[in-house]
């Protein structure tokens, strides 16, 4: 059964709680002398990341800013062989009966969080150029969508799984954007 629901996140406090946990009791592995970059990203950059994660990072902050600013959606769909999947994605419409959907597929690592700059390019009216709709949905097993339960779902079933999103939303035809990490910045 396909449906579409307004989604907002909301983390739960026990999980939240349990990554602070996590973070306090973290245990470091020893270093190469010297390794630099070359073997990874060097210690001293994750205690430094992970000290920020504990003692400055505000979750509640950017949980509230995403709810605020991005329109998002639940999409119930079926995914054939793997049952009914919940599937995050952030939904924004031009407002233009003639805007050209766009479908934002993030990489990996990657997530919804790539398209955001761009939908205020994108949606809102700029002179004579083409207005869009833009979708960019979490990839099932990623962020805020469900995970599949059963080995095999490979890119047909993603390919499956967000052609029946774009579907539920309304789009029988639309174009596609595929975001991806270069090599080079990890």
């Amino acid at each position: 059964m396909t449906s579409v629901t307004p989604y907002n996140i909301a983390v739960p406090d026990e999980k939240l709680q349990e990554l602070r946990h996590k973070l306090e009791y973290t245990i470091f592995p020893d270093e190469l002398e010297a390794s630099g970059w070359d073997m990874g990203v060097p210690l001293h950059e994750i205690k430094r990341l992970i000290t920020v994660w504990r003692e400055q990072f505000d979750w509640r902050a950017q949980e509230r800013k995403l709810n605020e600013q991005l329109k998002q959606v639940n999409v119930r769909i079926g995914v054939e062989g793997f049952g009914e999947l919940n599937i995050h994605a952030v939904h924004h419409r031009s407002g233009n009966s003639k805007a050209i959907p766009l479908l934002f597929i993030h990489g990996w690592p990657g997530s919804f969080l790539e398209a955001t700059k761009l939908i205020p390019l994108l949606t809102e009216k700029n002179g004579n150029g083409p207005e869009f709709d833009v979708v960019a949905p979490s990839l099932p097993n990623f962020g805020f969508s469900q995970g599949v339960k059963k080995r095999g779902f490979g890119l047909a079933q993603y390919a499956e799984a967000l052609h029946q999103v774009m579907i539920a939303l309304g789009y029988e035809q639309y174009g596609k954007i595929y975001l991806s990490t270069p090599k080079e910045a990890y």
